[in-house]
């Protein structure tokens, strides 16, 4: 085993030069094991928010400054910081591993907080809010359910009546886990470094500080139960099943029909079923809330047909016509849900885009003119500044090429209808300014006019299908049934995906 180093951490932005074994209080001491890497000894003292990259060194923002001590860069290192940077010390915890005693500061920048959508927009055209009601006598008034919305970014839970749906109270957290990865792929190689049991705690905490929350307005024993809708990733890691079946092809889930297991006081918690490693619980939860997919155990039977795009660092979509249904995924990483070096949201990034577009500083393709091509563009929003570069607008294209080619591709396979309903679920939907979608290509023009952002359809899905299993109005078996028409598409596997993928790289209406 190594021996043991000090590392000291200054807290005073004005101390540079100190001495070790100075007493002041400006700055910290931990022990350091030379053979980890620093970010490691951060995590473990809590002395930084979250490994967003898994480690790969690509977000940046695990940065340090070496006082004393800096250890010699690697190559990633050397690729990713200017030499200035690393003449002057600057490092990436996540590759830097000191051997020696050393002072350093930590220069990464605060996570910006990310809105949290709770609310979805009353559909009641298309289907009865409350649902179903005649269906059962076994529930009491005072019945309540808690839905939850378990997100990679984000964990939204809700007390509502199961009679009524009324919002008795509201708890919402950024999901803990983002410490040990942005993504679900840093997760899941999380998971299989050991980590797995920690990933599952610090969800099942946040779901009994939750709890603890909500019985100050109801009592414990009037909760039927928990429904949590999330995707098969986060669903997995909850569960505490082994994720490395998901990380490597063929890409087979541990188990994704309804799961159900015990909750914090032993209240009876459901897990939402999934279709695919890709398309999860959560998805299946919006569709059960759009009235996509019913809860008899027939087909939906509906004339119009829809389309659901539930966008954030996965990209999910689901087609249907009322008889057949089809459904996919895609990886969007960061760009939807806010760069992990800006202070700044996937729906500013798409409004500045456009916006930049129009004033003829970006081009079609994606690069800035000069002077902004070698210094960027300055941006000021509500939410911070940030200095926009043409490494950020790729990042925005290549998330937006894959999600328009994975539409194109429902569309073409669906039969080319007209869609009357384009749904757009989650936070991402909910702030996107359309006109500035439809502006970059993001969406295609013959969707026009069609387009409704319906919030957080996870979070009223999980509501909705906890409700009908207590109820007793579905069951497993239905619901799994219902999903068994429902046929998934590989982008992968789909000859013309790279071509759709490369037209669409493009910034233009089309």
């Amino acid at each position: 085993m190594s021996e043991k180093i000090k590392i000291t951490i200054v807290t005073d932005d004005e101390k540079q030069n100190i001495e070790i074994g100075d007493k002041s209080k400006e700055f910290v001491t931990v022990t350091h094991d030379p053979s980890a890497t620093l970010m490691s000894t951060l995590l473990r003292n809590n002395l930084i928010e979250g490994n967003l990259c898994g480690g790969r060194g690509d977000c940046g923002r695990c940065m340090v400054r070496f006082i004393q001590g800096a250890p010699l860069p690697t190559s990633l290192e050397r690729s990713r910081l200017k030499a200035e940077e690393l003449r002057m010390g600057y490092r990436l915890s996540c590759l830097a591993r000191p051997k020696d005693d050393c002072v350093i500061k930590l220069v990464f920048p605060r996570e910006h907080q990310i809105p949290i959508v709770t609310k979805m927009v009353d559909l009641s055209e298309n289907i009865d809010l409350i649902g179903q009601k005649n269906k059962s006598s076994v529930f009491r008034k005072v019945d309540v359910i808690i839905a939850v919305d378990l997100g990679t970014t984000t964990i939204a839970m809700q007390l509502r009546q199961v009679d009524t749906g009324e919002v008795i109270d509201t708890y919402c957290e950024m999901n803990p886990q983002r410490k040990y990865g942005a993504d679900v792929l840093s997760r899941i190689q999380a998971s299989c470094d050991g980590y797995g049991e920690a990933l599952k705690q610090c969800v099942w905490e946040v779901l009994e500080r939750g709890v603890r929350q909500f019985t100050a307005s109801v009592n414990i024993e009037s909760i039927s139960g928990i429904c949590i809708a999330g995707n098969t990733t986060m669903e997995h890691l909850f569960m505490g099943y082994d994720v490395s079946s998901l990380g490597r092809s063929p890409f087979t889930p541990v188990e994704i029909g309804l799961q159900k297991c015990k909750g914090p006081f032993a209240i009876p918690i459901y897990i939402t079923p999934g279709i695919s490693t890709f398309v999860g619980g959560d998805i299946v939860a919006g569709l059960y809330a759009l009235g996509m997919i019913p809860g008899d155990g027939e087909k939906p039977g509906q004339e119009k047909i829809c389309l659901l795009i539930d966008l954030g660092t996965n990209g999910e979509m689901a087609i249907t016509d009322g008889t057949d249904m089809l459904v996919t995924a895609t990886a969007a990483g960061p760009a939807f849900e806010g760069g992990m070096e800006k202070a700044v949201v996937g729906t500013d990034m798409i409004a500045v885009t456009s916006s930049l577009r129009k004033k003829a500083i970006l081009d079609e393709t994606g690069l800035l003119t000069e002077p902004y091509f070698t210094q960027g563009v300055e941006i000021h929003t509500q939410r911070g500044n940030f200095t926009l570069g043409n490494q950020d607008i790729r990042a925005l294209q290549m998330a937006k090429a894959a999600v328009r080619a994975g539409v194109e591709i429902l569309w073409e396979q669906m039969g080319r209808p007209q869609i009357e309903r384009v749904y757009l679920a989650g936070g991402f939907g909910y702030y996107l300014d359309v006109e500035a979608a439809f502006a970059i290509g993001l969406l295609p023009e013959h969707m026009r006019g069609s387009v409704q952002a319906v919030g957080n359809t996870s979070l009223e899905g999980a509501f909705r299908i906890g409700r009908d299993l207590c109820r007793g109005v579905t069951d497993g078996r239905t619901l799994e049934g219902n999903l068994s028409y429902v046929r998934t598409i590989n982008l992968a596997q789909q000859e013309v995906f790279e071509r759709l993928y490369l037209e669409y790289m493009n910034l233009c209406e089309n």
